[in-house]
């Protein structure tokens, strides 16, 4: 049988955002098994650069449009449908730009969208103007590519990009706000990518962007890939089991590196291990 992969999601609630972040992170995982097979789960993370009651008004109506499009739209495969749903959230932008007040300023438009489609083992990702993406597999963070970063929504001539790759179990993708990363770093996201499962990652990138003074659009979620395997059995240990494997690895974490190792159940089986810094260690 083959291996079916589920995402754990990492996503702040809405009473844990900033009172002014304008920015709108919207998921939709299908229960329907025909459109979850066809159309696959959608992230969305929109963002603007301006704060304001109005900002925030037009990046939902930004999400909202790309949601409908892409879900509505059967006539084609992923990239094409990510391609037009968001040329018809930059048309619907732009007809209310006067009602939301997001104009231009200094010919840069300034609503960013990031979006994500997994559909079983397929990823596929684009971003537009202030919006990021980052891949973080075997503990190396990369950048997804991004044309499009200069500009935003509203624009002419649009021209959306969509990356496409295969995902494997413990991959993680980070949709997020360039005014977290501006204030935070790509090494703080990588420790926190590394060190923690989804939400209390997204929940401790938070709180240090907020510890650190930001203010603004502080938009962002982590999804990290998993399989739906039975697990280990109620009870198991290392040191129980008959894995040769494993013990070895348990004594070398726990004797050799003064560490901890810990499994975790729930669609599958997460092994975490923890390791004090050690003075002088070369990896």
């Amino acid at each position: 049988m083959a291996l079916r992969l589920q995402m754990k999601l990492g996503v702040l609630a809405e009473r844990d955002r900033l009172p002014d972040s304008p920015d709108t992170v919207l998921v939709v995982e299908p229960t329907v098994g025909s459109q979850a097979r066809s159309k696959g789960q959608l992230y969305l993370l929109v963002t603007s650069m301006v704060p304001g009651s109005r900002a925030r008004e037009a990046t939902r109506l930004v999400a909202d449009a790309i949601r409908h499009e892409y879900y509505y739209d059967e006539s084609a495969g992923i990239r094409v449908c990510v391609v037009k749903a968001i040329l018809a959230a930059n048309k619907r932008l732009t007809h209310a730009r006067e009602r939301s007040g997001l104009g231009h300023v200094e010919g840069m438009a300034p609503v960013g969208v990031g979006i994500a489609v997994v559909r079983d083992h397929e990823l596929y990702v684009a971003t537009v103007g202030p919006a990021e993406a980052y891949l973080s597999r075997g503990a190396r963070l990369s950048t997804l590519p991004d044309p499009h970063r200069e500009r935003g929504l509203p624009t002419e001539d649009l021209e959306p990009d969509v990356w496409r790759g295969e995902i494997n179990v413990g991959d993680q993708l980070a949709l997020v706000s360039p005014n977290v990363m501006g204030r935070l770093g790509p090494e703080e996201l990588k420790d926190a990518l590394v060190t923690l499962h989804p939400q209390p990652a997204i929940e401790h990138l938070h709180r240090r962007f907020a510890e650190a003074g930001g203010s603004g659009s502080d938009g962002g979620l982590v999804l990290e890939v998993q399989d739906d395997g039975a697990g280990l059995p109620p009870g198991f240990t290392p040191a129980a089991g008959d894995d040769l494997g494993l013990k070895i690895i348990q004594a070398l974490v726990t004797e050799d590196l003064g560490g901890s190792i810990a499994f975790h159940d729930g669609g599958g089986t997460t092994a975490v291990i923890t390791v004090p810094h050690l003075e002088g260690l070369r990896t």
